[in-house]
This record gives C-alpha cells, structure tokens and sequence, in this order.
C-alpha cells in the first residue's frame, strides 16, 4: 500500500503541473508579513534558485522578469492588476530578490513626493529600467519636479497617455466580435446604426426614468471649474449631485447598488473630470457606460479617439451651460433620439479595468537581453509641458 501511495502522490503532481492554470505570481511585502504565506511559496527549486539573476528563473520556456513595485500607491499593489500569464512576477517586496539591482524593472509613482538623492536606490544595474507611472494627471501629481527634475533617470513612462510606452487607461471600449482593444493605436470606429424598432428591454428601462442627471463627486473645487458648470446646469435642470460636494450620499468609488439605482432613476450622468488634460478621461465615463445611461463628459480629452461616436454628450461642444441644458431636456422628452445613444452597445462592450502588468511585462520581454534602453531628458517636460489647460468653449451660463 505505501508503493501505491507514492505513485499517487506523483501522479496528483504531475496532473498540477499539467492541468493547473500556472499565472505570474504577484506578491506585495504586506501578504508576506501578514499572512501565512511564506516567500518559500512562490519561489522555485533550489536548482533554479541558483541560478544567476541575470540569466532570469527559467520557467514554462520564459525568461521570467521581476517587477519591483518600488514607491507606488497602496491599489497599485492589487493582486487584481497582476499579470495573467507565467512571464513576471510583480512584487513590491525590496526583499524578494538579494539585490535591488537584480530586478528587471522598478516602478516610481508620480503621486509620491520624493527627490533622486533621497529615494532612489543608490545602486542600479545598467540593464535596470526606471519605470514613470501615474493614474493620476500633472495637476494632482505630488512629484517634487521643481527641487528635483529627475532627469535621465526614466527608461519608459506609464500613464493614461495615449504616447506613454505603455498605454494604461482608466477603461477602453472593445469591438464585441473581435474582443480587440487598439489599444494606443487610432480607433477605427464603424458608423452609428440606428434601428427602425428599438430593444424593448431597453425601452422598459428607459420610460421608467424619472429625473434628469446624477453626479457623484468628491473634489468640489477642481482645477477644470466644473462645480460652476454642474451649477449652472441646475438652474434649467434638475441635478442630484451626491458625495461630498451635494446633499445625496452614494460611497466615493459608486458601487454597484449606487449605479444600478442611478441607471433605474437617471436619463445622464456628469462624468466631469477634475482637470482638463490631454488623454485624460477616468472611470468617471468608463463605469457608466455599462449602464444604460449617457455620459455628459467634460475634461481634455480628444473623446472621439476613446469612445465611439454618438455614445456620449461633450459639454465642449456647446457655447454655454443652457444650450447643453435644452439640449438634455430636448433628448429626455424625445425617446426615439435618446435610444439612439446606445446603438454602439450591440457592437461593443465596456472594460473598465485590466491587467494592466501584462502589458509592461510584454515590453520586458520584447527587449533584447542585455539592452541599456532610453532614457528621458527630463520627465518633467515630458509630463507637464502643454498637456493641461485652463481654457474652456463652454461657457458656465
């Protein structure tokens, strides 16, 4: 019986390593300390685990990179946005490895206040990449740019840009077909098709509609103004602002339960971004168009290079508050104009949130070893100069 037993147990291995969806393991320094998983857990044999960093662990035929989350925000460090397949392993343990220098990459957060000589690590592998990454645009960035520029530190950037080197929207809309998103590339969007008889489902929801616009906000006072233009709004319209900034109460991040009550309730929601910045358009849009609901957005963004056409309403394309008012109330009070704005959602679906480590982990692998890489003259040119404004067409009456 104990033979038998043996040949069980190998066999229960070797069916593990055939059949178990092995994905890059992503490992933040507080799981390590917290729980009881150990760093023993995730890493490889003895054998492997001699071998030279620099050569990398061998493993399903892929040289797999390390990823250092050095200085970036808590959410940031999600299991959520680690990578799907076995190519990386993203871990904000400094630990992990003997050495800082012996990880592939290392990302620094714009949202982080610090300086070169005060926070960087002092020793850095010539193969090393600095990685520029931030959510968030430059008029809510905390980087100490005018004590310290950072220049020629950072071999690629990772924003919400459409020209950053890697391309990391808050959201993206993929053709249903092809489950295909192009990513930085010019969206080739078909024409909108209106039907002669609308989804009766639709219809239902729709006609049980019985107030004008939501809007969910926290920051009151943003750079872009646009409590000024929700007000003025509110002069012709009715619009329920909730959080912080209006007397409704809906948790901050809108869940679930918050948007299915503003997709029974609501014909638009405002997604009014907080600064008016090139590329710059957040879950604010993304999340409400799973819903059917027409985004009113208003932010820097070239929305047509984002969204499909006809699937949202740019208050830039009004002179003034009240024709964008009218206009709402003209499409409320018309059903068959209002529907129209949903034509897309048969060709098209909402992502709001990806794996986003996938991507940075596809460019690792597309250099060739022993690669020095580029480096930015100074990421503050790059990040701030001529992405933000203050300039508007619509005017707040």
């Amino acid at each position: 019986m104990h033979s038998y037993a043996k040949i069980f147990f190998v066999l229960c291995i070797i069916f593990t390593l055939i059949f178990f969806p092995w994905e890059v393991i992503f490992v933040s320094e507080d799981e390590l300390e917290d729980s009881s998983v150990t760093r023993s857990d995730f890493q490889k044999s003895e054998e492997t685990n001699n071998q030279s960093q620099e050569e990398g662990h061998q493993w399903s035929g892929y040289k797999v990179k390390h990823i250092l989350l050095y200085e970036v925000p808590p959410w940031m460090k999600t299991v959520l946005l680690a990578p799907t397949d076995n190519k990386c392993i993203v871990t904000s343990d400094k630990n992990y490895l003997p050495q800082i220098e012996n990880f592939d990459a290392l990302l620094f957060s714009g949202q982080h206040r610090w300086t070169v000589e005060e926070n960087f690590p002092k020793v850095r592998s010539p193969h090393q990449l600095y990685v520029f990454v931030d959510l968030e645009c430059p008029l809510m960035s905390f980087h100490e740019f005018s004590v310290d520029p950072q220049k020629e530190i950072y071999n690629l950037t990772m924003t919400y840009r459409r020209d950053s080197d890697i391309y990391w929207p808050y959201g993206f809309i993929t053709d249903r077909k092809i489950n295909y998103q192009s990513q930085a590339e010019e969206p080739n969007w078909m024409n909108p098709v209106f039907k002669d008889k609308d989804d009766p489902t639709l219809l239902e929801r729709i006609t049980s509609k019985n107030r004008t616009a939501a809007w969910s906000v926290s920051n009151c006072y943003a750079h872009s103004q646009r409590t000024y233009l929700a007000q003025a709004l509110q002069k012709v319209i009715d619009v329920d602002i909730y959080g912080k900034c209006g007397p409704l109460k809906c948790p901050r991040n809108m869940s679930e339960d918050c948007y299915e009550h503003v997709d029974q309730e609501y014909f638009f929601y405002l997604s009014f971004e907080n600064s008016l910045c090139k590329d710059y358009l957040t879950e604010k849009v993304f999340n409400i168009m799973r819903y059917s609901v027409v985004p009113v957005v208003y932010g820097g963004a070239n929305y047509s290079q984002h969204l499909p056409p006809h699937s949202y309403i740019n208050a830039n394309d009004f002179d003034t508050a009240t024709e964008l008012a009218n206009y709402l109330t003209y499409l409320r009070s018309n059903i068959t104009a209002y529907v129209q704005y949903f034509w897309w959602k048969k060709y098209y679906k909402t992502i709001v949130s990806g794996k986003i480590y996938n991507n940075l982990c596809d460019k690792l692998h597309d250099l060739p070893d022993n690669h020095t890489g580029k480096f930015y003259d100074n990421i503050k040119t790059w990040w701030e100069k001529d992405q933000c404004t203050n300039s508007r067409r619509i005017h707040f009456v």
